[in-house]
C-alpha cells in the first residue's frame, strides 16, 4: 500500500471511484464540500450502498438513548434514517442487507479515539 504525502490507498481509490460510478462526481464532490472538515460515510453490503452524513451530537445522543432502551437493532435502524442521504434502499429494508450495516453504522458513531484520566 502507497500512502506517501497525499497519495490515497489503493483501496479508498476504488471505493471513491465505486461511489463516483454510482452517485455522480459532481455530487460526491458536493458532499465532501458540504460537511467538510468532516466527512460522508459510505457503507457497502455486497453489491448494496448508501450514503450518509457525519454523526451530530444530537443524533448521538438520540441513538444512545435508544441503544440504552431498546439495544443495537433499533438505534442502528434509527441512526441509519437520520443520517441517510442516499442509497440502495434494500439497506434499510432487507433484513439480510441491514444486518450487514449494522457493525458499520457502529463504526460510524466512533468518530475519535479519546481518553479520560483524573490526577
Amino acid at each position: 500500500m502507497n500512502t506517501k504525502g497525499n497519495q490515497k490507498p489503493k483501496k479508498q481509490d476504488e471505493g471513491l471511484a465505486r461511489l463516483e460510478l454510482r452517485f455522480g462526481k459532481e455530487r460526491v464532490e458536493e458532499w465532501k464540500r458540504h460537511f467538510a472538515p468532516r466527512r460522508v460515510i459510505v457503507i457497502e453490503v455486497e453489491d448494496k450502498m448508501c450514503v450518509l452524513r457525519p454523526v451530530t451530537a444530537n443524533a448521538l445522543s438520540q441513538y444512545a438513548t435508544i441503544f440504552r432502551d431498546g439495544g443495537l437493532e433499533p438505534a442502528s435502524r434509527y441512526l441509519l434514517e437520520e443520517l441517510w442521504l442516499d442509497g440502495d434502499d434494500e439497506i434499510r429494508n432487507n433484513e439480510e442487507y441491514f444486518i450487514g450495516s449494522m457493525l458499520q453504522i457502529q463504526n460510524a458513531v466512533e468518530l475519535k479515539k479519546s481518553t479520560c484520566w483524573k490526577l
